[in-house]
């Protein structure tokens, strides 16, 4: 040890400012780590809310998307249900009208009944030779 008169430095002294720069080194290790761990655990928590909520969102739109498609099936059945229906009236009432149109082509009622048809379906009422042959053939048989 040196004299404390001398101004030297003693070896406990030295040992001392060691120790106390390698507390302050780890401190500041430990301390940084902390901030790395604390950034990662940061990112680590983002990341899973971040896949709950996509996790969440995939559910939600194959809930969506199946109720949907379920949806567009009932509107496609019930299109094809009216469409056979509206068909088969359109049909029934071109029977009709051409038939009452042969009996009295004056008719008022007639001619506008013919333009709205002709304006929503384009079809002419009138009959075809060949199928005005075929009534008569059966008005025939019936005996009319």
């Amino acid at each position: 040890m040196p004299d404390p008169g001398a101004g030297g430095i003693s070896s406990g002294e030295v040992g001392g400012v060691v120790a106390g720069l390698v507390a302050a080194a780890v401190a500041i290790g430990k301390g940084l780590g902390w901030l790395l761990n604390w950034r990662d655990a940061r990112a680590n928590t983002r990341t899973a809310k971040l896949d709950k909520w996509h996790d969440e969102l995939e559910r939600r739109e194959k809930e969506l998307d199946a109720k949907l498609e379920d949806r567009m099936e009932s509107l496609e059945r019930q299109v094809a249900q009216h469409t056979a229906a509206l068909d088969k009236w359109r049909m029934a009432f071109h029977l009709v009208a051409a038939e009452l149109l042969q009996r009295h082509p004056q008719s008022t009622a007639l001619m506008q009944a013919q333009k709205i048809l002709a304006e929503a379906f384009p079809v002419s009422l009138t009959v075809p030779d060949d199928m005005a042959a075929a009534l008569g053939r059966i008005d025939a048989a019936d005996g009319r």
